[in-house]
Order: structure tokens, then sequence, then C-alpha cells
């Protein structure tokens, strides 16, 4: 079986600016979805184990990096347009992506193989007002949700945005096709976590 080996990229992020408190955004700009994490749950403990520098040190080194913290979030997709759509919902295309920023965050892309097929698209029916949820348990995102991993290393105040890339039919002006679906990409605004 032939697999992808995917390169390592590590980030580190600094305290959240005051910009961050932007809303949802869409690309292209007008798309009738919106973006959202939610959560009956948004405080957790700290995490025990390995420090930032200590992470990106056995990442640095392609060790195996520890279990991203767990938490009980939603991402919800909103059709706030007055249209039926379709919306990719699972699939290759499809990438949610999770980034903690804060003092003690840290984002990391470890270094991963996947097999080479290719997971067709999958889209479910978005009424108007309606919505596509997408329950998050752990810090990990990206593609076919592993790609990414997410830590807090001390105790805070955090923020969590969330990107989504995917397809939409009717396609909205200024998306790319494929497949007879828009190419989108959709932003949510920061959520807060608190870490005590």
């Amino acid at each position: 079986m032939r697999t992808i080996v995917l390169s390592l990229t590590l980030a580190m992020t600094a305290p959240a600016a005051a910009d961050d408190d932007s809303g949802p955004k869409s690309d292209p700009k007008g798309v009738k979805l919106e973006l959202a994490i939610t959560s009956e749950k948004a405080n957790y403990p700290p995490r025990e184990g390995l420090s930032a520098e200590e992470l990106k040190r056995a990442a640095e080194a392609g060790e195996r990096l520890p279990k991203p913290p767990e938490v009980a979030l939603k991402v919800v997709v909103k059709n706030t347009g007055d249209k039926l759509l379709q919306v990719w919902a699972k699939g290759d295309p499809v990438v949610l992506t999770l980034e903690l920023k804060g003092e003690g965050a840290v984002n990391l892309e470890p270094r991963l193989a996947f097999t080479r097929e290719f997971r067709i698209p999958e889209a479910v029916e978005v009424a108007p007002g309606k919505s596509l949820e997408i329950p998050v348990k752990s810090l990990t995102s990206g593609f076919r949700g592993q790609s990414n991993y997410s830590y807090w290393t001390k105790p805070g105040e955090y923020t969590l945005v969330a990107t989504f890339k995917t397809g939409v039919q009717p396609i909205p002006e200024g998306a790319k096709e494929q497949d007879g679906f828009g190419q989108v990409k959709l932003t949510s605004a920061p959520f807060k976590v608190k870490v005590k």
C-alpha cells in the first residue's frame, strides 16, 4: 500500500490579539453559510505532561506526540440564506482545522502517513435556518481529522478558531467549481476556552 508522508511544521502562537473578536467569515465573501463553535462546557482542567518547549522538541525529533486535550465542542455550519443548500460533510476535500491561540498554546502538524486512496466527498442537505453539526471530541483536526494537533500547556484563557473547507451547491459567486460544487472556506469567530 502506498502512503503519503506529510512534512513537519511547527507553530507556537502568541497571546490572542484584540482584533481576534471579529465575526465569522467566508471565502469567497457572501457565502450563505456561517461557521461557529458551540459548547455547553468552556472550562477544562490543565494538561499534565510535556511543556510547550518539550512538545516542540519532540515534534522536531519526529517522536510520537501525546494525544491532544479532550474537549466537548461542536462546530456548526448554519445556512443563513433562504434556499436549500447541498454541503459536503465528509470526504478528502472536506477539512476542518482548529487553531488554539493564547499564552501557552501550541499548534503542531506532526509527521504522519496517510493511504493514497481518494475519499469522495459526500453532501448533505441544509435547509434555510438549519445547521450541520460536527462533534469535536479532542483538539485533533486537519486532513482526515488527524494532521493538526493543538495543546494548551498552562492554565489561562485561550481562544479557538475553526476553519472548514467544503463544497456548496448551488455554487456561490466567486467560488471555484469542483464536481458541480463551489469550493468555499468558512472561518468561525474565536471561541473562548478557560483552562483552570
